[in-house]
């Protein structure tokens, strides 16, 4: 997809998706880095086109996740159950202040606000520290677990907060992974923080 852009904004509310390192197929990166060439020639940062473009590529993002099916190293109890550890320790100790979190068989989604430490830092520490666990548990050579870029969104309002968050909360239901999101075990209405 090529790298995008990042905004940090003081007291923000960021909306992050991590996926796995090739869990898009060649011809949906393609597809994604043509809207991302798109969207970095729109001048105006939040204009009407600019943020088109913007849902264009996280849909797009979307339909490619929820439907793979090479890569779900998510999906193994071990890895996901780690990766909720590890977002639920870096809460308790301030790393960021999670709203809501969806692990899924090849992305996450989760929806916080930043702590101390830039959006950069924190996501690359994040996932560092993930993917060593993960090609551990999965006992995998020389493989890059994320995939080197994620995309964000920092929410506006508190209805834009409100619809982050039931979409993270529907999302293995629209993935045909659960009927009600209840049953998914890798989300945040699984901890003993509600």
């Amino acid at each position: 997809m090529g790298r995008l852009p990042h905004w940090e904004v003081e007291n923000g509310w960021y909306f992050v998706t991590i996926h796995l390192a090739g869990a898009i197929p060649p011809q949906g990166r393609k597809r994604l880095h043509l809207l991302a060439e798109q969207w970095r020639k729109v001048n105006r940062y939040g204009s009407p086109q600019w943020l088109h473009l913007r849902r264009m590529i996280f849909r797009e993002m979307e339909l490619w996740l929820d439907e793979a099916e090479q890569l779900t190293w998510l999906q193994n109890s071990d890895v996901a159950e780690m990766v909720v550890e590890v977002i639920e320790h870096r809460h308790e100790r301030g790393d960021w202040r999670m709203l809501s979190y969806v692990v899924m068989p090849t992305h996450l989604h989760m929806f916080f606000e930043l702590g101390q430490a830039g959006l950069k830092a924190t996501l690359e520490d994040f996932k560092r520290w993930t993917g060593h666990c993960g090609t551990q548990l999965l006992n995998l050579k020389d493989a890059r677990f994320w995939q080197r870029e994620w995309f964000d969104h920092w929410s506006r309002s508190d209805e834009e907060d409100e619809r982050i968050a039931t979409y993270i909360r529907h999302n293995p239901v629209k993935a045909g992974l659960v009927a009600d999101h209840t049953e998914w075990k890798y989300g945040h209405w699984r901890t003993s923080r509600q």
